[in-house]
């Protein structure tokens, strides 16, 4: 420590120079760095969801989340099927390892889908993918008691 003392005691103009040098290199890494709060994550999960009308959850599960369930984990690079069943609704998802090409495996997902046996009162299944980013960064809320549900909506579209 104490050379360092000396050393700096004896060559003000280089520590000046290196204190320059660290100021400089901090601005510059500080403004180019790029910053996201949110960064673009693409998860590998598939999520399938079925309309069932009418039927409780235990007949969706039965009827639907089964069936697409058995037709889903014979699929290539797939770690994990889990459903869940609703009233009306069943959602599936199928989770992948992060290497996996999830838009090939989106495709396998619908073919595999296209000749699954459902009850004809289930609707097509909606095959989906989820990513950081389909999520709202800012949700508003407006509300006013003397004016009524449309009179509200339209100030807030025009105004």
């Amino acid at each position: 420590m104490g050379k360092f003392i000396k050393f700096s005691l004896k060559n003000k103009f280089a520590v000046w120079l290196l204190t320059l040098f660290v100021i400089i290199t901090g601005l510059y890494s500080g403004f180019n760095m790029k910053l996201e709060t949110i960064p673009d994550i693409s998860t590998p999960v598939v999520t399938v969801s079925a309309t069932y009308p009418g039927a409780t959850p235990e007949q969706v599960a039965d009827k639907v989340s089964k069936s697409i369930e058995q037709k889903l984990q014979g699929l290539g690079g797939v770690d994990t099927v889990s459903s869940s069943s609703y009233e009306n609704m069943a959602t599936i998802q199928v989770e992948y390892s992060f290497s996996q090409d999830m838009e090939k495996a989106e495709d396998e997902v619908r073919r595999a889908l296209s000749n699954v046996n459902l009850p004809d009162d289930v609707e097509e299944p909606n095959v989906s993918r989820q990513s950081i980013s389909d999520f709202p960064i800012i949700s508003l809320s407006v509300s006013d008691d003397k004016k009524s549900l449309e009179e509200l909506t339209k100030y807030v579209k025009n105004t």
